[in-house]
């Protein structure tokens, strides 16, 4: 089993190999592994309101919706982080009602044919949905990751953002290619 680079690499990778458009998924970061690191970090590039917890310690939950495609690597990265005061906390959620108190929910791509009715089902909730299926933004999803020409892009919302009450950092903002702002 590959022993997972720390967080700060991962961190290091978004912050800047992104600049040039794209994360290179190449052997021994596999798509889903760099998509992992990604995701994690989100966590800091992203403020959320102060009602989105119910106390200042609660963990920062970070779901994953329909068949997981990250492994173990998700859990592997955020494990023992903590982003203003919240632990990261990695879970698999079955349905929507499990998603409740989600902070970032990923939505696989087995869920392709209920993505419509599972973004509308988050209502008004700050949540960051992110998923990697080509219609995720026109379907009103937040972040979308994909591979193009070798390399994980990111297109980012921000409207659908603003409208979760989600505060993207400006620098995660230049990074997304197609960024709708």
């Amino acid at each position: 089993m590959r022993s997972p680079p720390g967080i700060g690499f991962v961190g290091c990778i978004l912050a800047f190999s992104l600049a040039d458009g794209g994360i290179t998924a190449t052997p021994p970061l596999d798509e889903y592994y760099v998509k992992a690191g990604i995701v994690a970090n989100f966590a800091s590039f992203v403020e959320w309101p102060a009602d989105a917890f119910r106390n200042p310690r609660e963990p920062l939950r970070v779901c994953v919706l329909g068949r997981n495609p990250f492994g173990t690597s998700l859990g592997e990265l955020a494990e023992g982080r903590i982003v203003d005061g919240h632990p990261l906390a990695v879970l698999p959620v079955v349905d929507l009602r499990q998603a409740e108190g989600c902070h970032i929910l990923f939505v696989g791509a087995s869920e392709h044919l209920r993505l419509k009715s599972i973004l509308d089902g988050l209502g008004q909730e700050s949540v960051l949905s992110v998923g990697d299926t080509s219609d995720f933004i026109a379907e009103g999803g937040i972040v979308s990751l994909r591979v193009e020409d070798g390399k994980v892009r990111m297109e980012i919302n921000a409207e659908a953002a603003k409208a979760k009450r989600l505060r993207i950092s400006s620098r995660l903002l230049q990074l997304a290619r197609n960024a709708k702002r």
